[in-house]
């Protein structure tokens, strides 16, 4: 076989490949920053789960490229590098039918008007979810521990430690998973962005305890949503419960 010949099959199968091999984490943020719902404006199915009477669920999110994977897909650049096609600001969330309509007639959606999706659907997200200053550490207090309560009422009822669990009831691993994608890690990033934003109201000692959640809240939504067990993830740190408490 000649040079030039192996060169091109070379060429041909990293094509196949380019845009291929999204990493987990990258799904997660684009879960995290979707709320979980189709970016198509109009689209008729809206959230990306279907959940069953038993609490079951079906996963329908689908990573959609805005420019293609493929250099001869719909929207394609050939020019365009592997790191560029499987970074976030490429991928958005779509529902199958959505997913099929858009590459199907790339000319009716064409990248701008993909990125235009993106960029409105993460915005309102993102406004929803939205964080306030605070001028005192009481008010932020008071915040963050709505957030951890309802977090702490979802794990006392349904958690691998809860009642339900330790009574072996079938249910209660079905609930949980539902649960902590439904509240528990929208509740974490919520947090998360709170102290993020009010980082000058914390000690040091508090800072540390923000990082150590962190990671366990990155070790959670690894779990839960891109199906990644981390074995060395952190337990919830017990320190949070008391974070800008009076003397802290």
């Amino acid at each position: 076989m000649s040079k030039d010949l192996i060169t091109l099959e070379c060429d041909a199968a990293r094509s196949r490949r380019r845009g291929r091999g999204i990493p987990r984490d990258t799904v997660v943020r684009l879960v995290a920053a979707g709320a979980g719902f189709c970016y198509k404006p109009d689209c008729p199915t809206g959230f990306l789960w279907h959940e069953f009477e038993d609490g079951s669920a079906v996963k329908l999110a689908q990573v959609a490229h805005i420019i293609a994977a493929s250099p001869t897909g719909p929207r394609a650049d050939p020019a365009a590098t592997h790191q560029e096609l499987v970074s976030p600001a490429n991928l958005l969330l779509l529902c199958p039918t959505c997913h099929v309509v858009v590459d199907r007639a790339p000319d009716r959606f064409a990248v701008a008007t993909l990125e235009a999706w993106k960029s409105e659907h993460e915005s309102r997200v993102a406004a929803i979810w939205g964080v306030r200053r605070f001028d005192d550490r009481d008010s932020l207090r008071r915040e963050v521990e709505t957030l951890l309560l309802e977090n702490r009422a979802v794990w006392e009822t349904y958690g691998p430690e809860s009642d339900a669990a330790r009574t072996l009831q079938p249910d209660a691993p079905l609930a949980w998973q539902r649960e902590v994608v439904r509240q528990v890690i929208p509740n974490n990033s919520r947090l998360l962005r709170l102290l993020d934003a009010n980082t000058d109201l914390l000690e040091p000692s508090e800072r540390r305890v923000v990082a150590a959640f962190r990671l366990h809240a990155r070790g959670l939504e690894e779990r839960h949503l891109g199906g990644v067990v981390n074995k060395f993830a952190p337990r919830f740190p017990a320190e949070m419960n008391e974070i800008l408490l009076p003397g802290a």
